[in-house]
């Protein structure tokens, strides 16, 4: 019975989703069988999730932080003040690499966990 329930469940999750991935709208197409199909379309939010956005900024907010915590505040700065120096792709460079208020705590926990 409880195979029969299972699967009774399976089925019912689908019918579920199908339901909620029509609600958000649909194209109607006829199929070379002949039959009508209902396809949901597709959502931008469905193909990027947020955490795939979100997870690589994180990971370049770590890797500042390691930098910061590395060279020392002063140190970073001037690396940053030889980036304003050079040419255009340089100093965009240095306007995201500067220090912010992300990465300054993060700088902080950092060099309190490797000292």
């Amino acid at each position: 019975m409880t195979k029969q329930q299972d699967m009774f469940d399976e089925r019912y999750r689908r019918v579920l989703k199908r339901h909620r991935q029509l609600s958000r709208g649909y194209v109607t197409t006829l199929e070379k069988t002949g039959v009508i199909a209902h396809k949901p379309i597709r959502q931008i939010r469905e193909a990027v999730s947020l955490s795939a956005l979100l997870l690589p900024f994180g990971i370049l907010f770590v890797l500042k932080a390691a930098i910061v915590t590395v060279l020392g505040e002063e140190g970073y700065r001037q690396q940053v003040d030889v980036l304003r120096e050079g040419g255009f792709v340089e100093q965009m460079g240095a306007v995201f690499m500067q220090v912010d208020p992300i990465t300054e705590p993060l700088s902080r926990v950092l060099s309190y966990i490797i000292s």
